[in-house]
């Protein structure tokens, strides 16, 4: 038997004339529905879609926080050799450039032996100035090369 207004089969769809038949083509049907109402309720579900898109989102940031800290720490650990390498160079450099102690305290201590002699005698003292003076200046010109 054939009827085109069946409530809960399709138009041009067959009625079963077997009772069993008709049972589990109700059945399918319950079911269909029923999957439909879930679909239906959790699209209306605000607060679930919410938390869920909550979740994906807090997600993302965990993700991109993270790779922006292994970055961060590789530029840092980069830049620390870099300044380490500038450094190690400038120290180097300023070795070459320095005098020795001894090279800077002999003619220091030559001049001043020098001027202790000097004053000793009774025209001594204007020349021990000189003398003193001279070191001074000495000393102030090697300050300024060990500087550059």
């Amino acid at each position: 038997m054939t009827t085109d207004n069946d409530a809960g089969t399709g138009a041009g769809s067959t009625v079963p004339d077997d009772p069993e038949q008709l049972r589990q083509e109700i059945e399918r049907t319950r079911e269909q529905l029923g999957e439909t109402v879930e679909a239906l309720v959790a699209k209306a579900d605000v607060k679930a879609r919410a938390k869920e898109r909550t979740a994906q989102l807090s997600q993302t940031l965990k993700d991109k926080t993270a790779q922006a800290k292994e970055q961060t720490t590789a530029a840092v650990a980069q830049a620390k050799e870099q300044t380490s390498a500038r450094v190690g160079q400038a120290r180097d450099q300023l070795a070459d450039k320095t005098p020795d102690a001894k090279t800077v305290t002999e003619p220091v201590q030559r001049a001043a032996q020098h001027v202790k002699q000097r004053a000793a005698t009774p025209a001594g003292g204007l020349v021990a100035a000189a003398a003193v003076g001279a070191v001074v200046l000495g000393f102030i010109v090697i300050r300024r090369r060990r500087r550059r």
